[in-house]
């Protein structure tokens, strides 16, 4: 039985990781002739701590034999965009080191999905510890990863990747949890062989799970997975395709708050707030709770609706009705969890997989946040949005200074934008072309957008489309 821990935001806020000399992010990578990887990132090291880097980039197999390594520089491009070889399935890890404590030990690197029929894109999800973390046991090994939206029909196939660490990891046993939209739940357990070091595990529910199709009955439930890892973080990648392979979702897993603990909030204001950013009018926004929240009984209110939840419930709120939507939770003890588990869910039309974006909760313990980056294209029509948490950080001055930065791989220098909050459109969304007035030296690549805010309560998003496809990420 995996052992219970304690998931601490404090010390997240705190960045109490250690010396932090090398940062790392792993993506599972494809390249076929129906689906593409790319992975971006920029020098943020540089541009936000000013601080210079090594960067190391780890090509691997699925079983984790090492391909090629490859050292890689800034010295004249302000964006790398890497894409593997054709006919390749396996890995991609950065690795960034630093002779100054970098202070957070997972990189800020983006992968985008490209399909024939959808774009996807995800931030950085899973890493392999360095040695001196397993040997101060600053380790998360203990996979209990829930929010894994699952979609089985004929056409579609979920799926969910994690990436074992540096060591290999002994046959062990995986339970799966599949609640259907009715919050029943089947638990199934199935043998996988050991893992080697840096091996890409892939699992599609279809083949373990009998009758999948006819337990979800053509509507989403929601999994969730227990299972162990040897140095490395567990964290997964999870998502839905279709058979076809001409579309491909993704977000990441979250901890199973229901098995693992996280802080509470026992004193002061016992409120915790969501708010929706903005996306264009023509696709359709519900709300999700995942199911797993640390365990007790849920009140959330919102645009006039209350819904009363319990743990092991998942609870759907439709959103298009009130874009923008502000959402309050509290926990019936009176206790308040630091983290509960939300998504936002951009639906497209029928025969379009939906888009989800892994999101949580802001409470009056958090920071605030003044700089923002994200991923951004021109070419799949970028929207940026933010919203404003007023009851934590009060309201946002209308004279609130917003300093906008374009990256390109194309070119060392940023462009920049000021305005002032007021200047900035009402419904906080605007495309990207918009911000600059003129084309933004992108052409057909991705570069990123950095927001500088006098502001510290926004959160900042941007968005992705393709055809009918839509993708949607909040910022670092």
């Amino acid at each position: 039985m995996t052992k219970s821990l304690m998931i601490s935001q404090k010390d997240n806020y705190q960045a109490n990781f250690g010396e932090v000399l090398r940062s790392s992010a792993i993506f599972y990578a494809i390249n076929s002739k129906t689906l593409t990887t790319i992975i971006s990132f920029s020098n943020y090291w540089k541009y936000k701590n000013n601080l210079d880097v090594c960067v190391l980039l780890n090509l691997r197999n699925l079983k984790g034999k090492l391909i090629y390594r490859k050292l890689i520089n800034f010295d004249d491009i302000g964006v790398i965009n890497y894409s593997p070889p054709s006919s390749f399935e396996g890995s991609v890890e950065v690795e960034v080191f630093s002779i100054v404590n970098m202070r957070i030990p997972y990189a800020a690197i983006m992968a985008i999905y490209e399909a024939n029929n959808s774009i996807s894109m995800v931030h950085s999800y899973s890493r392999i510890y360095s040695s001196h973390e397993i040997e101060e046991e600053r380790v998360i090994v203990d996979g209990e990863e829930s929010c894994w939206t699952v979609r089985d029909t004929e056409a579609v196939t979920s799926f969910a990747v994690f990436h074992n660490g540096a060591i290999k990891q002994k046959k062990q046993k995986i339970k799966l949890g599949i609640r259907n939209h009715t919050n029943l739940e089947k638990i199934i357990e199935f043998d996988i062989d050991a893992l080697n070091a840096y091996e890409t595990f892939i699992i599609e529910p279809k083949k373990h799970f009998d009758k999948i199709i006819d337990w979800l009955d053509g509507r989403p439930g929601n999994a969730r997975i227990s299972f162990k890892l040897n140095g490395g973080f567990t964290r997964m990648l999870c998502g839905n395709k279709t058979i076809d392979e001409s579309q491909f979702q993704a977000t990441h897993s979250n901890f199973n708050y229901s098995i693992h603990n996280t802080d509470t909030i026992k004193e002061g204001n016992l409120n915790a707030y969501m708010v929706t950013p903005n996306v264009p009018d023509k696709f359709i926004q519900d709300i999700i709770i995942y199911p797993d929240t640390s365990n007790g009984e849920y009140i959330v209110r919102g645009g006039g609706d209350e819904v009363n939840f319990s743990t092991g419930e998942m609870v759907k709120i439709s959103n298009q009705e009130h874009r923008g939507r502000k959402i309050i939770f509290n926990r019936k003890d009176k206790v308040l969890p630091t983290r509960i588990v939300t998504g936002m869910r951009v639906n497209s039309g029928k025969g379009i997989i939906p888009a989800e974006c892994s999101l949580g909760v802001i409470h009056h313990n958090r920071m605030g946040k003044n700089f923002h980056w994200m991923v951004v294209s021109e070419k799949f029509n970028s929207v940026i949005s933010w919203v404003k948490y007023n009851e934590v950080y009060g309201d946002c001055p209308s004279n609130a200074e917003f300093v906008f930065k374009i990256y390109s791989p194309n070119c060392k220098n940023p462009i920049e934008k000021k305005y002032l909050s007021h200047e900035l459109p009402n419904d906080n969304k605007i495309n990207l072309r918009e911000i600059f007035d003129a084309p933004v030296r992108l052409k057909d690549e991705f570069g990123y957008l950095t927001v500088w805010c006098s502001y510290s309560g926004l959160t900042v998003f941007s968005s992705l489309e393709k055809k009918n496809s839509f993708s949607i990420e909040h910022s670092f």
